[in-house]
């Protein structure tokens, strides 16, 4: 060899080493962290039930709502819906600036402190446990250290129990569905990710966490890339030269294959990471607006309440409103389950013929649910296609995007998967550029994701290349193989790390 080609063999050594110092913090942060993740999914605190609690409420016995409200001088409103209390169907009205208020729906009485009684009894309904556990009841209007960004409802309510796993359960009253359930163990696993993964402890200067995460990805992925560089460069005479150096030995041969899953993870972590405050930066559209309370007239009422219902929800701005009817006719197959339920038996069913159950109940076509719009002097029943388009146009301020299809999602799949909670939704397709896709919820009129070409090209290489989310694959084979994957990158960056120090030493 050359005294040219040792020069360069040594600046190639010198680059690896002192990028690697630095890549190694995030190795281990990331790897550490990264293996995590699985046990976190399976340690997940299983719901004692999948559907909301809710009941048979025959609209031609109960009170009309237009009575109430004009009883009540209830000049507007934000959102109605039936709820079931002790037994009880409920009209819930939320209100502009104010605690929600509930009247029967038999006999049009208010129930005071409701709202409240109505998140124990739904987090005991989905806990399993009893009302006299109960510790703490807290309004949460705003994500906190318990409850993050990604569980995405808000407002919700916290119930805590007294129990030895200290399970806090997330409930959201407007719908009756559970947010999430979070025990001591889960919140330490979550804090260890969040730490290790997402940099927490820079969260205080989100810029900062970005530019730092940055750096150090790029500088594992030239960590990465100079250390294949290495191995090529030093292939004839590394394996008899390392031959009495059995750390160095096994951190050439062993890195070279954790070097190829670094530059995968990496890259697709850096691509997510970018993606993520891309979308964070995006103009918000406002989704809850204050309706008049007039224009739930006695002749509406009279048009739409003809029946026995599971499921009312009215919603809109101004003198418009929207409705949405779940007849019993539909069954509960109409309803929103409990996500986190279904997270959880996605996660820990085990055997073909659980899992071809469990299938076979997400997956059930459910009945469409009857969508109705009515105006000052008008009571119309809207398509799919109606509602995104009228409800659209009042979110976006008149700047309705042409829409090329509109169909129903009832099951969690593809680029809008668990991340996204609300089932049942609209996909709204549009002929914008890079084919932006609107998901609505028509129960509450909530915004549940806007995707373009771009945010799903991300999202499935960072399901499939970051997170091996490969459904053929038994998740017992992924979730050992990522766990494994994860600690081998921890592992050579540590191992990197020592023979850097001993050198020096």
């Amino acid at each position: 060899m050359s005294n040219q080609q040792r020069k360069i063999q040594r600046g190639w050594l010198f680059w690896h080493q002192w990028i690697g110092v630095i890549a190694c913090i995030g190795m281990v942060l990331w790897g550490l962290s990264g293996a995590s993740h699985p046990m976190m999914s399976r340690l997940q605190p299983a719901p004692r039930q999948f559907m909301p609690p809710l009941q048979a409420v025959d609209l031609r016995q109960a009170v009309p709502l237009p009575a109430i409200l004009q009883q009540q001088a209830i000049t507007q409103f934000q959102h109605i819906s039936l709820v079931s209390l002790a037994g009880q169907g409920y009209y819930r009205i939320a209100l502009p600036n104010a605690d929600p208020r509930y009247f029967s729906v038999t006999s049009g009485a208010e129930r005071v402190g409701a709202e409240q009684a109505a998140a124990k009894s739904l987090a005991n309904y989905y806990s399993g446990l009893q009302a006299q556990s109960i510790r703490a009841v807290q309004a949460v209007s705003e994500f906190e250290p318990d409850y993050h960004p990604v569980n995405r409802l808000l407002p919700v309510w916290k119930v805590a129990y007294a129990d030895a796993a200290g399970l806090r359960a997330y409930v959201d009253t407007e719908q009756s569905r559970l947010a999430t359930l979070v025990d001591d163990r889960r919140a330490f696993l979550t804090k260890v990710f969040q730490f290790g993964h997402n940099w927490s402890f820079l969260q205080a200067c989100s810029t900062l966490q970005l530019a730092a995460a940055t750096l150090v990805l790029v500088l594992i992925l030239a960590s990465a890339v100079t250390g294949i560089i290495l191995y090529i460069k030093q292939r004839k005479t590394a394996p008899y030269r390392l031959k009495r150096w059995a750390l160095q030995w096994w951190h050439r041969e062993f890195g070279l294959w954790v070097s190829l899953v670094i530059l995968l993870l990496a890259s697709t972590g850096l691509f997510h990471l970018w993606m993520s405050d891309i979308q964070q930066r995006r103009p918000i559209l406002h989704t809850v607006f204050a309706s008049d309370s007039a224009a739930l007239s006695e002749t509406a009422w009279s048009q739409l309440a003809t029946g026995p219902v599971l499921k009312l929800d009215i919603y809109g701005r101004g003198s418009t409103l929207f409705w949405q009817i779940i007849p019993v006719s539909s069954g509960t197959q109409g309803l929103p389950s409990a996500q986190v339920a279904a997270m959880h038996q996605h996660h820990q069913q085990q055997g073909q013929h659980q899992h071809d159950q469990h299938h076979a109940a997400m997956s059930h076509a459910p009945a469409a649910p009857a969508l109705w719009f009515t105006g000052p002097h008008e009571v119309t029943a809207l398509t799919p296609e109606a509602y995104a388009s009228a409800w659209l146009t009042i979110m976006a301020e008149n700047t309705l995007p042409a829409i090329a299809s509109v169909q129903w999602i009832t099951t969690f799949a593809n680029e809008y998967g668990f991340v996204f909670k609300r089932l049942p939704v609209l996909k709204v397709q549009t002929t914008q550029a890079h084919h932006a896709r609107f998901y609505l919820e028509p129960a509450t009129g909530a915004l549940a994701a806007n995707i373009d070409d771009t945010d799903g090209m991300e999202g499935f290489i960072f399901a499939y290349l970051h997170k091996w989310s490969f459904q053929s694959v038994n998740k017992d084979v992924r979730d050992l193989l990522a766990i494994f994957a994860a600690l081998a990158v921890s592992l050579t960056g540590l191992l990197g790390a020592y023979l850097f120090a001993r050198k020096r030493s």
